[in-house]
């Protein structure tokens, strides 16, 4: 590669990374909601229980949402129930509804969680809504099940499903031994993330974020060069995105189905239940899923030639939206007189 982008990959990832623990407004809100649940809870029901944080936010992996989109945070109740005491989850997905009506306007139970909304007050942030993810605990197989269903599901669709959301969390964080490759693998995942918001808008079935992170436990491996005298590793950003979107490429698999042939991306979990987190998406739209990881490929192949770092910052952010910097013309200037002159350099390095 001609032209050096890892400061323009790090200045993206600091502009789209969402950091809740460094966002005041986040983290007061989110433990007011928190502390509010708990009181009630504990007011109504004579049963333990605690929180923990879950989803991309206690993945180290969670972006801003495009178009001002509301913030989103996602936090586990685990009940320390049997499942079998309570056959029927609605019921104690009541508890978690009926505590936060108390409090708030906007509650909704959907079927894998029950949601609050929560207005802003400030006007320079937006509006954010919390997920609360409830779990029975005890139960004579030592497994965790979350709690699926609405208010008004017939009996069929109101189930416990088997789910291991801690030991998935661990698994994420934890994945590489070493704190800077685990950084890197967090910058890609944010790329990817931002890239699947940018290229699938208003999509329906589009890739999940959560299945775009768990890919990364397959298909990242860290990319770096090593100062042997310093004993630093030089991180490179993107050729380990080059690599993992190739990687992902050639894991789709030739499929048959409904009478159509055509490829799929299989994503299991590594976690209970192991089940496919892309198995909702139609082959039509893993089709277009697959085209546009190609697409991206031959965008990241082309700019590997560049010697502009301003034209090969302009055709990626094509790919990953008006955040992707892109540097001004002086600075343009400056790095093709240097491309230009280490090229004529190198030509006369062997004539001696």
């Amino acid at each position: 590669m001609v032209v050096q982008l890892q400061k323009y990959f790090e200045e993206f990832h600091e502009t789209i990374k969402l950091n809740y623990d460094d966002n005041s407004y986040l983290r007061e809100t989110r433990d007011e909601i928190i502390e509010v649940l708990k009181k009630e809870l504990k007011e109504q029901v004579s049963v333990n229980f605690t929180t923990f944080n879950q989803g991309s936010y206690a993945m180290f992996t969670g972006i801003k949402a495009m178009d001002l989109g509301d913030y989103d945070i996602d936090v586990g109740v685990i009940f320390e129930i049997d499942k079998e005491e309570y056959t029927n989850p609605i019921e104690v997905k009541e508890w978690i509804y009926n505590a936060l009506k108390n409090s708030y306007e906007d509650v909704e139970m959907k079927r894998p969680c029950v949601t609050v909304k929560f207005p802003s007050t400030r006007k320079e942030e937006r509006n954010i809504h919390v997920d609360f993810a409830v779990y029975s605990q005890k139960n004579q197989n030592s497994y965790n099940y979350i709690a699926k269903g609405k208010l008004n599901s017939s009996v069929e669709n109101r189930v416990w499903e088997i789910c291991e959301p801690k030991e998935l969390l661990d698994k994420i964080k934890n994945n590489l031994e070493d704190t800077n490759e685990r950084r890197q693998f967090r910058r890609i995942i944010r790329y990817m993330k931002r890239w699947k918001d940018n290229k699938f808008k208003n999509q329906v079935n589009r890739p999940t974020g959560i299945g775009l992170t768990v890919a990364g436990l397959n298909y990242f491996n860290p990319n770096y060069t090593k100062d042997i005298f310093k004993n630093e590793k030089k991180f490179n950003d993107f050729e380990a995105l080059e690599n993992f979107v190739n990687n992902m490429i050639n894991a789709f698999k030739s499929v048959y189905e409904d009478g159509v042939f055509g490829s799929r991306l299989h994503i299991y979990l590594p976690t209970q239940p192991y089940n496919d987190i892309y198995e909702g998406m139609s082959l039509k739209q893993m089709e277009d899923f697959k085209e546009k990881l190609i697409n991206l490929l031959n965008i990241i192949i082309e700019v590997k030639d560049e010697i502009d770092p301003k034209v090969a910052c302009e055709k990626l952010s094509k790919e990953f939206g008006d955040d992707f910097p892109i540097p001004e013309d002086s600075e343009t200037a400056e790095r093709k007189n240097i491309a230009i002159l280490n090229n004529t350099s190198s030509a006369f390095d062997y004539e001696f």
